[in-house]
């Protein structure tokens, strides 16, 4: 399959499922008598659902070069903003959970270093980079405040993270037998974390967790799998992207949780 529709073809199946959830979110509005978080997830959906159809469209008009910086990227940089407006709602102006925070961003800064090594491409990886860092920061806060992670987990989220950013920095500087095996290395590590998070995610709802903490976990599956998204190429693009929509109905029934009780 030609790498152009690797990428279509998962684009495509978000559209249709975002097509889905988006009129759904908009009754949860009117049944929650305009609740904080049923506006703030419509707006998410709207603006992911735009997103991806200025992409697929511009595919389709211009298949053989790269998009510039362009509406989608300021579309992916207001979802990111989104997210982080809607976590921040929930943990009521708390400060704490230090050391957390100022790991998250500067995982977020090196992610955006390592983009700008890979594209060259300064402006639009610096406008996302800020937001993406945002909504990294707000999910840790959330996640601190809700007490969703226990002190091992933190641990191993840092080691994985640290492993991730050293793993893909070293392919600037192996030879392309290691460097390979180095993509691939990484590509594994994200793709058992994000089966982690999910794990996590799940098993909270089974057991009744409260519903804000199961947002949080929700929106840290997302931070994770965009990680992963922004990480790939080719076909395990395509893999985190069927993962990122995946998780659009669980934030969905997370949100919906939320508003009722």
């Amino acid at each position: 399959m030609p790498d152009h529709f690797l990428t279509l073809i998962p684009v495509c199946i978000q559209i249709a499922v975002l097509t889905v959830l988006l009129p759904l979110s908009m009754r949860l509005i009117r049944e929650s008598d305009r609740a904080i978080h049923a506006v703030f997830l419509t707006f998410i959906l709207s603006l992911w659902l735009l997103t991806d159809l200025y992409w697929v469209i511009y595919e389709f008009m211009r298949p053989d070069s790269r998009m510039p910086f362009a509406a989608n990227e300021i579309g992916e940089a207001a979802v990111f903003l989104l997210d982080g407006a809607m976590l921040a709602s929930l943990v009521c102006g708390w400060k704490g959970a230090r050391i957390q925070t100022v790991s998250a961003l500067a995982f977020a800064v090196c992610n955006v270093a390592l983009w700008v090594a890979w594209s060259g491409e300064w402006v639009d990886d610096l406008f996302i980079g800020a937001a993406y860092a945002g909504f990294l920061y707000q999910v840790v806060r959330a996640l601190t405040f809700h007490h969703a992670l226990k002190p091992w987990e933190w641990v191993a989220l840092g080691a994985g993270c640290a492993l991730l950013i050293l793993g893909q920095a070293l392919t600037f500087f192996a030879p392309e037998g290691a460097k390979a095996g180095l993509d691939t290395g990484c590509s594994v590590l994200l793709a058992l974390g994000t089966v982690c998070w999910a794990v996590k995610a799940i098993f909270a709802r089974r057991r009744n967790a409260e519903s804000v903490t199961l947002l949080c976990l929700v929106f840290a599956l997302i931070a994770w799998v965009v990680t992963a998204k922004y990480m790939s190429a080719d076909a395990w693009y395509a893999v985190f992207m069927v993962c990122e929509t995946l998780c659009m109905p669980m934030l969905y029934g997370a949100v919906r949780k939320v508003v009722a009780a």
